[in-house]
């Protein structure tokens, strides 16, 4: 499940800057492809700079605080997001690149908001499902490409991990039945994917910081690797950097270094990610092609399916409940 963990972080932290239509982006080249200071908490309304009532106006704020704020309120109105994503490892002893192309959708349950009693601080709103689904295809390594099949579904219920090639499939129950619970929040969930999540709790797990697009994108000790960076960085201009590195001694995100996601400064959709682990690894995700509440394509009826193969299939078929004491 290791991977499926790096895959929602990295990823899916930036599903929650989404809250205008998907456009049509060219797929970026295959070959195309860290000091913080600590943010302050300060008011919204001077944090934004120049955020325009007209959607199509590019937004700037002067603090990632600013940021947070925005995205914090940015998928109330997102039911489903789909998209085509590139993933690119990088090994840093290794020096190895391993690139896999493939899917990614996404859905969750309209908000219901409740009335805001104000005797009653910081009052939690009604929780929302949300069911997760990356799906790769394509496996490019050493100038090799090929048909190389992982999926990874979360139906809200059960995670599921299937692989094709070695006949694996692997169905794990996360929540007890007639549970509802977010498990995507920060802190609560089996693993951290922080989805429009509130501004205070994403500045407790993380030093949080806005960066030039570019900032960061070198290397300085890897010839290959910097031409592959700075490729990417040519693709990223112009687009907003969040900067995000975990504080010490906080077990959800003690798998990261550092992680950075890249998005578009007028409809705040994320465009890309990077995020560095303990070793160094460093796993960078391209969103394209996306598509907000089906306006392009409907999503497969299958799409978040946690059905177990049947023995005809040829699988070995483990299914664990982690609900259990």
């Amino acid at each position: 499940m290791t991977l499926f963990v790096h895959l929602m972080l990295s990823l899916l932290l930036a599903l929650g800057g989404m809250w205008s239509t998907g456009t049509q982006e060219p797929q970026p080249s295959i070959d195309a492809g860290t000091t913080i200071p600590e943010s302050q908490p300060v008011a919204e309304s001077r944090d934004v700079k120049a955020e325009s009532e007209d959607e199509e106006a590019p937004r700037q704020f002067e603090s990632a605080g600013a940021l947070l704020s925005a995205l914090e309120k940015a998928d109330k109105n997102i039911r489903t997001f789909t998209a085509q994503i590139r993933y690119i490892r990088l090994f840093e002893i290794q020096g190895d690149v391993q690139t896999r192309l493939g899917y990614l959708a996404f859905e969750t349950d309209p908000p219901v908001e409740i009335k805001q009693d104000f005797a009653v601080p910081d009052q939690a709103q009604p929780i929302r499902k949300r069911s997760v689904a990356v799906r790769f295809d394509k496996f490019i390594a050493g100038g090799r490409q090929d048909n190389e099949e992982r999926l990874w579904v979360f139906d809200g219920e059960w995670l599921v991990e299937k692989n094709p090639a070695e006949r694996q499939f692997i169905k794990r129950r996360m929540v007890r039945p007639g549970q509802v619970f977010d498990p995507l929040r920060v802190g609560e969930g089996p693993f951290f994917v922080p989805v429009g999540q509130r501004r205070q709790d994403m500045e407790g797990y993380f030093h949080t910081a806005l960066r030039d697009s570019d900032h960061g994108l070198t290397d300085d000790f890897d010839a290959e690797r910097d031409a592959l960076l700075k490729a990417l960085a040519k693709k990223l201009d112009g687009l907003i950097q969040l900067e995000l590195r975990p504080r010490q001694g906080i077990e959800q995100v003690e798998d990261f270094d550092l992680i950075r996601v890249w998005y578009d400064p007028q409809t705040l959709l994320p465009r890309a990610s990077l995020s560095v682990d303990p070793l160094g690894d460093t796993d960078i995700f391209e969103l394209f092609d996306i598509d907000l509440n089906e306006v392009r394509r409907p999503l497969a009826a299958d799409a978040f399916s946690v059905q177990i193969p049947g023995p005809e299939d040829g699988y070995h078929v483990e299914v664990v409940d982690r609900t259990l004491p």
